[in-house]
């Protein structure tokens, strides 16, 4: 087999295999884009298959994007390099087959194939996708509501079920029906399959044989059984251990507590052996009580919690499990049943209705897209035997995430005929995360487990981890050997050495013997910049603000290693810097919060939008204009418009209310409007339709943003760096299409929104120095030098199993019961009671939320490639020692790596991290010197029994590490509110734009846009119509000022401080796409200026300032309510002085007198330091406007 010197064995392994299905476990960081990118060039290459006879799907447009962009590199460089005339003239066809491949997500495969053969199933392939279909299904049933609540049979089971008439719980248990509908492969034969085994199999056999749910109630009293068993255990090594003798000792009436729960578990063991689950008796029978002698109060407490830990451990599993009888279940499940079958009907009546509206206009939404390709592919039409000859391989990234629907698309395709198409899976079970998009991890699972067995597949674990240092790669497998298993997490850890996390000592050391080995792990023993961080907040007041704190206490933290903490860079150091962190929350909750804390402390940061490109506010109203601009009539679209925030628009609702007109379009009625804004309005309107018949759709929005002053408006706002690069992101992608016209950009963002949900918002260059905020979720296939993922105390979300219909995949699904009931003089009360099922549905759901929870955790680790950083919150002091004497407890050494299971049962991700490094040496060590709490946790409370515990840990811990531990290392700090409300910030008082922007931005939400008040620029409202030095014309450009002003702005904000040669930065410049060839010429033109400007006392003082700020955007309401927005050129801070620099373009005398150019622009001057003056009053605030056509300045 060929080998490639730049991959490890598993990895050539993956490249190079041939002849089977493949399954490849990939971990964090194993390099699984580069392993598919070089799967596809040795096909290509030394299998002469070309590009368009792979069939390569992902589930991102945008990872999509990026394999096809790596394979384009590849390709390049290996045309480069060939000289065999043959396989070049091979290669280079790829490229130009390359944009027919199939390397796309899952849903354009689907909209690509119903486009070209839809027709065999009767479906217009004309069809449109269907942007909000929430919203139409939303009013669909209303209107299906509104006929039945005319029909008696529905009055009558609405009354059996429900109280009032607001329909809000009837609604969702429809939706989550018409979900559940979409989301299962052929949903009809499951609903047979739940219905017989699940219910029939009761109500008519009247057992639970043969049931969905036997088996995981046997589990769960099996786990509940074994659970017990130990606290029994444990509790007769303590009675031990402290001399307790009655525990084994009868009196003459009573026997011993050994006696009776040693009966107590051997009955329960021989019930759950003999299959008698009804019967068993989780009665514990009466025991003689303890006598204490001289024995002091935590062993008297620590014995009553052992006790009754014995005693109701399995019999609370088995009253929340086990129905009453079998009887009572099969009334139960009658009811229900019922119940269920009149739900599918009035499902099947919505979706009938929802159906013949989308075909009435050809809409197609997307679950249609995949419901229709399993038909397309299901039917014998030729397409499947089509594609069947048309792939040699299929090809699916992110395995793990797959759901069940999307398995049989590629089934069949792959088993149409024999031979097979081999598929090559990558993924890795650990990072299944998308539970909520119902992948299915049994899928992946099942292929794991018996993929390898025989000669028809093969399965390829990759071994070594890339991403990170051996410090984070081994802190990550101490957590997790100690927390994850089948049992909690969904497979094995510690146990299964192909999960693990490891460290490539030849290819990151260059460890090729064993005294390099050995350096280089005595030099990792010694190392301690990359310990891992565990900061917790105690909280000693209900009042206290934990998140606020915890902000606070990270942006410390944060300051701390910016410019102080040495990072590895390809075998350089070099300091922290902002960019290099990021912040990882498990969801958007308190991005506000922390953002406004970052800025109040001078952290500059950048929020990465939870939503979708297109379902971002800015780029909505974009999109709404260009819909508006293609078609008036469009209500939504053109009232938006109307509404938004623009310098020619924003009226109010009132205003257009007035306007409308029966029958007719808001655009038609305002056509007949005399009022002279309206009037203003159309023209400028009307200017635009006129424009977009002549220009490029590109070129008409970058006008509209121009002309309105939206960008402006948007980039004063909360997170509008972000906001601004979405807009840049619209305006190239309508450049890239500037072929189409207004009507096709539009028909095709259309079906973009549906079928690229993941499409991700524009990236912000990362020579911007900003800490980065994201979800977890957003975080996965990204990797970030100091990692810090925080509030693991938030507590788990388990409402699925709180619901009103619950369903798994495998139990089945069941409603909750109610009946009507004569109570006392009271008919017909609607009474809900418990289903005898929902606690073996709760537990199972549960735990799936519990498992999943941990994988998340284990994505947001694995991120980090130098430092990992976990914060989160305490509320009580004490928690230190319940964690202790769990472990305690329990006798655990770190040879029992795995903690046991009711401990990892948890509600939040931080008992899992602390528990885990309790026998952790670092923190052991800690706790004996009390170095992990501040001082005022030391001087407020007593900690001598965290000490102790600390000494008895210490006696457990085994002598020899494993080698994927050997470098955990961990650092704890325990820190109270006060000690943080004490923190100095550096750089707290230093202006920066996130602040201006936040200072002035809070007296208005975006989110109500009606409530704005108009806003225009600075420079609208000062009246310079009658200019004393008018604008000339140049004949060398074409072009305008405002235009040339841009320009030179942009140039200017380009250029480095430090300028030695001014042609090589300019020629830096000229390479960036933005500027094309006439608008080179012009920089060349103007560049005498430029270095005239270089060479001023005004450059020189941005030279010494101590804090520089280049474009940044601000917005401040005047004193008549206004919106004012504008943008700084330059703020720079020196000597405790703050100074606006503006550049002017404007074309001047040069024996114009001081006073003169100071009237020009004394108005805006003023605006530009009373909004500084309102986030620095003691500041000495000056302006200083540069005239760069006659090189000279004036202050104000």
């Amino acid at each position: 087999m060929k080998k490639d010197k730049s991959l490890n064995d598993e990895q050539n392994l993956a490249v190079y295999s041939r002849g089977s299905s493949i399954l490849v476990s990939a971990p964090a960081g194993s390099g699984k884009t580069k392993i598919l990118v070089n799967r596809m060039m040795s096909l290509i290459e030394d299998d002469h298959f070309n590009v368009d006879s792979l069939l390569v799907l992902t589930f991102t447009k945008a990872a999509a994007l990026e394999m096809k962009q790596r394979l384009i590199e590849s390709l390049d460089q290996r045309i480069q390099v060939v000289d065999d005339e043959k396989l070049k003239k091979h290669l280079e066809k790829q490229k130009t087959l390359l944009n027919d491949a199939y390397i796309t997500n899952f849903h354009s495969f689907c909209s690509d194939l119903l486009s070209q053969y839809g027709y065999t199933i009767h479906l217009d392939v004309q069809f449109d996708i269907l942007e909000n279909p929430t919203l139409i299904k939303e009013k669909i049933l209303n209107q299906c509501l509104d006929q039945w609540v005319q029909e008696p049979q529905f009055k009558q089971f609405y009354q059996e079920n429900f109280a009032g008439y607001r329909f809000d719980e009837f609604k969702e248990i429809i939706f989550k029906l018409d979900n559940l509908s979409h989301n299962i492969y052929h949903f009809d034969q499951y609903l047979s399959q739940v219905k017989d085994k699940l219910y029939d199999q009761v109500i008519h056999h009247q057992t639970i044989d043969d049931t969905p749910f036997k088996q995981p109630l046997y589990d769960i009293l099996n786990n509940a059984y074994q659970e017990g068993y130990q606290y029994y255990l444990q509790l007769e090594d303590f009675c031990q251990t402290y001399g307790l003798g009655f525990y084994q000792e009868a009196t003459n009436k009573l026997p011993s507590v050994h006696d009776v729960l040693q009966q107590y578990y051997d009955s329960i063991k021989n019930k759950l052996e003999q299959d008698d689950d009804f019967n068993i008796n989780v009665k514990v029978d009466r025991h003689r009580n303890a006598v204490f002698k001289d024995v002091d109060d935590h062993i008297k407490e620590t014995y009553k919690s052992l006790l009754s830990k014995a005693k109701t451990t399995f019999s609370s599993a088995y009253e929340k499990c086990m129905p009453a009888s079998i009887e009572e279940l099969s009334e139960v499940l009658s009811l229900t049943l019922k119940h269920l079958d009149i739900y599918l009907d009035y499902l099947k009546q919505f979706q009938e209705t929802y159906q013949n509206y989308k075909k009435s206009l050809s809409y197609l939404d997307f679950n249609d897209l995949e419901q229709y390709t399993l038909q397309l592919l299901s039917e014998d039409n030729g397409v499947s035997e089509t594609l069947y000859q048309q792939f040699n391989e299929i090809m699916i990234d992110e395995y793990q995430d797959t759901n069940e629907i999307q398995e049989n698309l590629i089934l069949l395709i792959s088993r149409c005929h024999l031979p097979e198409i081999n598929r090559f899976m990558v993924g890795d079970m650990k990072q299944s995360i998308y539970r909520f998009r119902k992948a299915d991890l049994d899928i992946f699972n099942e292929k794991y487990m018996n993929y390898g067995v025989s000669d028809n597949n093969q399965r390829i674990d990759l071994k070594f981890n890339y991403r990170s240092n051996k410090i984070v790669l081994d802190s990550i497998n101490y957590i997790f050997n100690a927390i994850m298993d089948t049992r909690y997490g969904g497979l094995e850890y510690d146990h299964d050495p192909h999960a693990k996390l490891n460290y490539d000592f030849l290819r990151k050391e260059k460890c090729d013997s064993d005294e390099k080995l050995n350096q280089a792990l005595t030099r990792l023993d010694h190392e301690k910049r990359f310990d891992t961080d565990i900061m917790l907040v105690l909280k000693p007041e209900e009042k206290v603000d934990m998140i606020e704190y915890e902000a606070k206490m990270i942006a410390k933290k944060i300051h701390d290693m910016v410019g102080h903490l040495e990072l590895d860079f390809f075998n350089e150091k070099r300091p922290a810097q902002y960019q290099d962190i990021v912040v990882l929350m498990r969801n958007v909750a308190n991005f506000i919060t922390y953002k406004k804390v970052f800025d109040a402390k001078g952290v500059p940061n950048l929020i990465v939008l939870t939503k979708g490109f297109f379902e971002s506010n800015e780029i909505i109203d974009c999109v709404h204009f260009l819909k508006a601009l293609d078609n008036p009539l469009d209500d939504i679209a053109f009232i938006s418009l109307l509404k938004g925030n623009y310098a020619f628009s924003h009226f109010d609702e009132d205003f257009l209310y007035q306007h409308i007109q029966e029958k007719k379009s808001m655009y038609e009625s305002l056509l007949e409007s005399q009022d002279e804004t309206v009037i203003q309005f159309l023209n400028y309107f009307h200017s635009l339709l006129d424009y977009a018949k002549q220009q490029p759709t590109h070129k008409v929005l970058q006008k509209f943003l121009d002309d309105s002053n939206y960008s402006i408006f948007v980039s004063s706002l909360y997170n509008g760096k972000q906001r601004l690069a979405n807009i840049e992101l619209l305006v190239e992608m309508l450049k890239a299409d500037q072929q189409l016209s207004l009507y096709q950009i539009v028909q095709k963002i259309n079906q973009t929104i549906t079928l690229n949900i993941d499409y991700k918002p524009a990236t912000i260059s990362q020579d911007d120095q900003a800490v980065t905020f994201m979800t977890i979720h957003q975080s996965k296939g990204l990797e970030f030098p100091i990692v810090i993922v925080n509030q693991l105390n938030h507590q788990f979300n388990f409402s699925d199993s709180k619901a009103n219909l619950i369903q798994d995949k495998s139990l089945g699904l069941i409603l909750k019961p109610h009946k009507t009931l004569q109570l006392h003089d009271f008919e017909n009360v609607l009474t809900e009671y418990r289903h005898p099922l929902k606690g073996i549905f709760q537990t199972t759901l549960d735990n799936e939320t519990i498992n999943e929870e941990m994988r998340i955790l284990y994505v947001a680790l694995t991120r980090a490639s130098q430092k990992l950083i976990l914060t989160g919150g305490l509320k009580d002091i004490h928690m230190i020692e319940k964690w202790q004497n769990q472990i305690i407890d329990y006798a655990l050494d770190a040879s029992k790596h795995l903690l046991p299971a009711h401990l990892r049962k948890s509600d939040q991700m931080l008992n899992w991290v602390m528990l885990a490094i309790m026998r952790h040496p670092d923190f052991i060590h800690q706790c004996m010197d009390l170095s992990l709490f501040d001082d005022k946790i030391k001087n407020a409370y007593p900690l001598d029994e965290v000490m102790h515990n600390a000494s008895k840990i210490n006696l457990y811990q085994e002598t020899q590490v494993a080698m994927n531990t050997r470098h955990a290392k961990f650092h704890t700090s325990i820190i109270d509110c006060r000690t943080i409300d004490e923190y100095i910030y550096p750089h707290q008082q230093v202006l920066s734009h996130h602040q201006v922007i936040y200072e002035n931005n809070c007296e208005f939400v975006y989110h109500n846009q009606n409530e704005l008040d108009k806003t225009c620029a600075v420079t609208q409202i000062i009246d310079d119509g009658n200019r004393i030095y008018p604008e000339r014309n140049e004949e060398t450009s074409s072009f305008k000022a405002t235009d040339r002003g841009t320009i030179i702005h942009r140039v200017l904000e380009l250029l480095p401080l430090n300028i030695n040669n001014l042609d090589q930065e300019l020629n830096q410049i000229y390479q960036r796409d933005e500027f094309d060839e006439q608008t080179c010429q012009l920089i060349e033109q103007y560049k005498d200026h430029i270095h005239d400007f270089i060479c001023s006392d005004v450059y020189q003082l941005m030279n010494q300032s101590d804090h520089l700020y280049k474009e940044k955007a601000f917005s401040m309401k005047d004193e008549n309510g206004q919106i004012i927005h504008g943008i700084f050129d330059v703020i720079c801070v020196h000597n405790n002085n703050i100074y606006i620099i503006d550049y002017k373009t404007d074309r001047v005398s040069q024996n114009c007198d001081e006073q003169t150019l100071k009237s020009l622009h004394v108005q805006q001057m003023n605006y530009y330091k009373k909004i500084l003056a309102r986030v620095f009053p003691q500041a000495n605030i000056q302006a200083i406007v540069y005239y760069l056509a006659i090189n000279r300045y004036i202050i104000l």
